[in-house]
């Protein structure tokens, strides 16, 4: 076995043919449409008048409520005002409909003090204005999760409910006519659970002790949850004969604590609360809001961008996603101001039931199964109010993107546009925590900016401050948003080719993913892995570079950076900076190869082998960019065709981007990380633990 500190990857796809297809009549920055949506975007830029109207003019817009619909009509007549086909796409419905008035409550004894508290939406509201003393309610089943899957955490809350249900019954009138405290912290959901399950109870156990004190008299529950964040969230109602009854207040931490302390300490305290929570009757129907800016030359080909319309009514959404359908609507509105007539048609869509489980994102996907493949990007905004600064794009976009974004680089000082480029990756297989990852399912492809911004996302996010006023100090933030979003989804819609699927997204298989050179910005090179034909040098690689994760089975991705984002929140605040973690190794350069040696005390955590270097029926060294391994710790990548390989080393893998790359790697550049990808089921059944490898290992003695 010949010593080579080894290397990495190939290439899949070299791209210069893709290269030529985006290439334009015009330069992008000499279209007059892009300078015009320049123009209005910078002196007429009104994103903030959308949120604004769906904000402040009709409130919380959850699904099921008269403030989405309302503001849905609203979003449709407002599309059809720019010129748009506009229409009413229809998600889901609920089968009781809420509606949220405003909720007002007091310390009245010993001493008169406002109180800040809100409840779930779908909860009872008070009777009109309801007065009476405070009693505590000591067993606690609130604070033990209660999972189906945990039967010893199942039954621990059976009992503590049981014990609950005891202590009301022993001394039901204590309970008549009184606010109880309750114990636990409020996560934001409902008492008695959500969407028809319990975050509190399994087998409703909650909602039978929640019987019990309405059996009692009692005027409501009040718990406790922390101001920052102040988590309100939702509940549930399954039918109209079946409405609750018993009010749901969650209460400042301070405030709770000083109710508590009183009481405990033998103190009469009185509290008033009027709450308007109203319902009605159902089913309430709740629908996408879908514009099209109809294609001239691709009618059928599109361009989507848009955000999530719908939040929870205990604030107006303006934060979540306020700062993300926003910027789509005065996108599509600078285009159209400007006489945009794209080749492709660019749809803007305000999901419904985002918040629910991607409700509304799914179903219209569901419903137009035939539009899939036509869509050639997707670009969706859910976060913080945030300038968009750049995107990490793949190499088979990124002629097209540089293009496109020519006119952002310099056109503002405070927000230079960087475009980078990314790596392929997986695409999602489950929902995920935005309206994008039911894009990913189906492999349209999905572009995530990078952005800038200094607010706290977690402030709002699901809180009683997701409101216009935590926007405003970042209105320039958005309207640089907006105006990014126009140019971009306009220039993507009139490439003469559409942007290509290939290379946005990994098939099934295995991969790595690695980064050489500067910690703040290293090359990134991604490769096969040919577990198939190769699986004990293939299990060899992955142990030497994930470590004690490889050795004891654990999905570890390898130490360093976790590379570009995928597509997702696109306008999430930025992450705290990443430590500084030391190189698990260094390259060296031989002939005609690029040499890589792992010398990290991580990687030295796992014990590897020598292995019989046999050559791999499947794979050659006849290309530049071919991942092998020469020794217990090291790879190589080769810089061009090197058939002399194939007699003493073993083919793994071959690059599928940054193959450009390898000829800028030098000698003593730092191997910042290498992560191994796994897409699909059988790459994650490829098993390289001590004891699968052992396994492997026995053919080759």
């Amino acid at each position: 076995m010949r010593k080579r500190a080894l290397l990495f990857i190939a290439g899949l796809f070299v791209l210069a043919a893709v290269v030529v297809s985006f290439q334009t009549p015009a330069k992008t920055q000499d279209d007059p449409v892009v300078k015009k949506i320049i123009e209005i975007g910078t002196l007429n830029n009104q994103v903030m008048t959308w949120n604004d109207y769906a904000s402040n003019r009709f409130g919380g817009r959850e699904s099921g409520t008269n403030a989405y619909n309302d503001a849905a009509e609203w979003a449709v007549w407002q599309f059809k005002q720019w010129g748009l086909e506009a229409e009413l796409d229809e998600a889901g419905e609920v089968p009781v409909g809420f509606n949220r008035g405003p909720w007002f409550g007091k310390m009245i004894k010993p001493a008169e003090k406002a109180l800040q508290f809100g409840t779930p939406s779908f909860t009872a509201g008070t009777r009109g204005v309801q007065r009476g003393p405070v009693v505590i309610l000591k067993a606690d089943p609130f604070s033990i999760p209660g999972r189906s899957a945990n039967p010893e955490n199942v039954e621990k809350k059976r009992l503590a409910v049981e014990a609950a249900i005891a202590e009301v019954t022993a001394n039901k009138a204590a309970y008549k006519g009184a606010w109880i405290l309750i114990p636990g912290e409020s996560t934001g959901f409902a008492r008695d659970g959500r969407r028809g399950t319990s975050e509190y109870s399994d087998a409703k156990l909650i909602p039978s002790l929640t019987r019990m004190m309405v059996e009692a008299g009692a005027l409501g529950t009040i718990q406790l949850s922390k101001t920052e964040p102040f988590r309100m969230l939702d509940g549930y109602v399954e039918s109209w004969d079946k409405l609750p009854v018993l009010p749901d207040i969650k209460l400042a931490e301070s405030q709770y604590n000083e109710i508590k302390g009183l009481v405990e300490k033998g103190e009469k305290v009185e509290l008033e609360f009027d709450i308007r929570n109203w319902f009605k009757m159902g089913p309430i129907k709740y629908h996408n809001v879908v514009a099209m800016l109809r294609g001239t030359t691709y009618p059928d080909e599109y361009i989507l961008m848009g955000g999530h319309y719908d939040c929870f009514s205990s604030a107006t959404g303006a934060v979540d996603d306020g700062s993300g359908f926003a910027p789509a609507m005065e996108a599509i509105r600078l285009i159209r101001a400007a006489g945009g007539q794209p080749k492709r048609s660019i749809i803007v869509m305000l999901f419904a039931a985002e918040e629910s489980g991607l409700i509304g994102s799914q179903m219209w996907l569901k419903k137009h199964p035939d539009m899939q493949s036509k869509i050639f990007m997707m670009i969706n905004r859910d976060g913080s109010p945030s300038a968009i600064t750049g995107a990490s794009v793949p190499e088979t976009w990124f002629a097209g993107i540089q293009r496109i974004t020519e006119p952002l680089v310099n056109l503002n000082a405070k927000w230079p546009f960087k475009l980078e480029r990314g790596l392929p990756r997986a695409h999602a297989t489950s929902p995920g925590g935005t309206d994008s990852s039911s894009f990913e399912m189906m492999s349209i492809p999905t572009l995530s900016f990078r952005n800038q911004t200094n607010y706290v996302y977690n402030h709002a996010w699901h809180t009683l401050y997701d409101t216009y006023g935590e926007l405003v100090p970042y209105t320039e933030h958005q309207q640089h948003s907006a105006l990014v979003t126009a140019v971009v989804a306009y220039g993507a819609a009139n490439l003469e080719r559409p942007l290509p699927r290939e290379g946005v997204y990994l098939a099934d298989g295995l991969y790595a993913s690695l980064a050489i050179g500067p910690a703040d910005a290293p090359m990134q090179i991604m490769t096969t892995l040919d577990y198939i034909s190769a699986p004990l040098q293939t299990a060899n690689f992955i142990r030497i570079v994930e470590g004690k994760a490889a050795a004891t089975g654990q999905r570890g991705m390898g130490p360093g950076p976790a590379g570009p984002p995928a597509g997702g929140r696109g306008a999430g605040a930025p992450g705290q900076p990443r430590p500084e973690v030391p190189p698990i190794g260094t390259i060296d350069i031989g002939d005609k190869m690029i040499k890589g040696v792992v010398v990290s005390e991580v990687q030295k955590s796992v014990a590897v082998a020598r292995l019989p270097l046999t050559p791999n029926p499947a794979l050659k060294h006849d290309a530049a960019g071919i991942l092998g391994v020469s020794g217990p710790n090291a790879f190589y990548l080769t810089l061009q065709k090197n058939p002399a390989l194939d007699k003493t080393s073993t083919a793994i893998g071959k690059t599928i981007a940054g193959l450009d790359l390898l000829p800028k790697v030098k000698k003593g550049d730092a191997i910042r990380s290498v992560r191994i990808v796994r897409v699909g089921q059988a790459a994650r059944d490829f098993k390289t633990d001590d004891e699968a490898f052992k396994k492997l290992l026995e053919p080759a003695k």
